[in-house]
């Protein structure tokens, strides 16, 4: 429909993205992933393309069920949706332990969605460079990016209308993960448990934690 963003979890780090006639998979993983210590199904496409914060093979893999090998590396353009990307830590020690990834920004229909990936530390540029996102995709497992204090606390300084806690323990995945109740119970404000989030062009509302099912 014409001004609204649909997005649905896949789990881990990965959303389907549908916008203005555009899907885009952000950060697919696929089975098997890291060793075997992923048991998440295979991501159902087709997509028109994918896109990924970092090259981990928990953010970028390919599958066939995926219906398309073409990879978008912002900046650039689809149809009438921008991409943009911002380097970032994805660690606390200015990436001297885990690297680099990029927050990725993808607006279509006036609306903003801005993925995290895995991030892991952030100063006030990067908060800057968030303002404005209509949807926060933020990393809040711990260990490997922001915990759920800090994930909260990047949440209440964005101030997005919406934002959807990620990368947290999920039993089908062996990794040393926080769960998503250490940012709940950080967070103050309202939370929506919903099977897919539609956001619609409009004036920006009061910030919202969705918590995305998993199909």
């Amino acid at each position: 429909m014409d001004g609204e963003l649909r997005l649905r979890f896949l789990g881990h780090a990965a959303f389907d993205l549908s916008v203005d006639g555009v899907r885009l998979c952000l950060d697919p993983h696929k089975p098997g992933a890291l060793g075997g210590r992923f048991q998440l199904p295979a991501i159902q496409g087709p997509f028109d393309a994918l896109v990924c914060t970092h090259r981990h093979e928990d953010h970028a893999s390919w599958t066939p069920e995926l219906g398309t090998q073409r990879w978008i590396d912002p900046p650039a353009r689809l149809g009438s949706v921008m991409l943009e990307a911002r380097p970032a830590f994805h660690d606390a020690h200015g990436g001297a332990r885990m690297g680099m990834i990029r927050m990725v920004s993808v607006r279509g229909n006036g609306i903003r969605v801005v993925h995290c990936g895995d991030l892991g530390g952030y100063d006030d540029d990067d908060v800057a460079w968030l303002q404005g996102a209509d949807v926060l995709l933020v990393p809040a497992g711990g260990t490997y990016t922001l915990d759920g204090a800090q994930a909260a606390e990047l949440v209440r300084r964005v101030q997005p209308s919406w934002a959807v806690p990620i990368h947290c323990l999920d039993s089908r995945i062996d990794l040393p993960l926080a769960p998503v109740d250490d940012f709940l119970t950080a967070w103050t404000g309202a939370v929506i448990g919903i099977d897919e989030l539609v956001v619609r062009r409009g004036p920006a509302s009061p910030c919202r934690v969705a918590l995305l099912n998993v199909p």
